[in-house]
């Protein structure tokens, strides 16, 4: 076997990896680990899911699982839904490939780029305003300004 299939995982997940492989030659087994269908099968197993388990997450239904950890599809429409389901990428599904410096969130969450470097202060509450172009910014004598928006980075749908 390849460092690409040596997976490890718990004995109980590790038995029902075995059952599934059950009548596999070990390089069907093995081929069949490093498959889309394989490595949704395994990272449901991870979760603790039922294939209508990971149907529920990804909007889709439990046919539509068997048939993707079967590979009786080339590449699921439902691909993006099953990595965000799964908490993994699409790249890792469709390739193998690992995003190790790729961090995510359940909540929408927004990047801002700054002009000045704002630093935490438990004491005061932070918000960003909106205001027309060409408009002028009226702040309360308690509020003060601390920096001008550059950039938005959006990484939600919203």
């Amino acid at each position: 076997m390849t460092n690409k299939t040596i997976l490890k995982v718990a004995p109980k997940i590790q038995s029902k990896i075995d059952k599934k492989c059950k009548d596999m030659s070990a390089q069907e087994k093995e081929n069949y680990l490093n498959s889309l269908g394989g490595r949704i099968f395994v990272k449901r197993l991870e979760k603790g899911w039922s294939q209508p388990d990971l149907g529920n997450m990804a909007g889709v239904t439990y046919q539509n699982i068997q048939f993707a950890e079967n590979n009786a599809v080339g590449m699921p429409r439902y691909i993006k839904e099953l990595a965000e389901a799964l908490d993994t990428s699409i790249e890792y599904l469709v390739n193998g490939e690992q995003e190790p410096n790729v961090v995510r969130y359940k909540q929408h969450i927004s990047i801002v780029s700054i002009d000045t470097p704002i630093k935490p202060d438990p004491n005061f509450d932070h918000y960003l305003v909106k205001i027309e172009k060409g408009k002028q910014l009226f702040l309360p004598d308690d509020v003060s300004t601390v920096g001008f928006v550059n950039v938005i980075f959006i990484g939600h749908q919203n």
